[in-house]
């Protein structure tokens, strides 16, 4: 499994909120990936994910006070943008 992360370097921050986005790419086979934004927030609200052809995506929290978040595409190879939002 192999998933390739790409943050923008210019995070959105307003009060204790910040929203961070970015690209990625799954490769190697695999169609799940792990995205860490623990860098940049204590705990993830919420999160969007859209892939760069047709192919499904989404994303989603495997518990409360995360700081990563899974991603699942419907097939192998796939890029895609997510955008992250939670607390600072």
């Amino acid at each position: 499994m192999a998933i390739a992360v790409t943050i923008d370097s210019r995070p959105s921050v307003f009060g204790n909120m910040v929203v961070v986005t970015g690209s990625f790419t799954i490769s190697g086979g695999t169609d799940t990936g792990v995205i860490d934004v623990s860098e940049f927030m204590s705990s993830v609200n919420g999160v969007t994910v859209s892939s760069t052809d047709a192919t499904s995506v989404y994303a989603h929290l495997t518990g409360p006070g995360d700081t990563t978040f899974n991603v699942k595409q419907a097939a192998n190879n796939k890029s895609g943008h997510f955008m992250a939002i939670g607390k600072r």
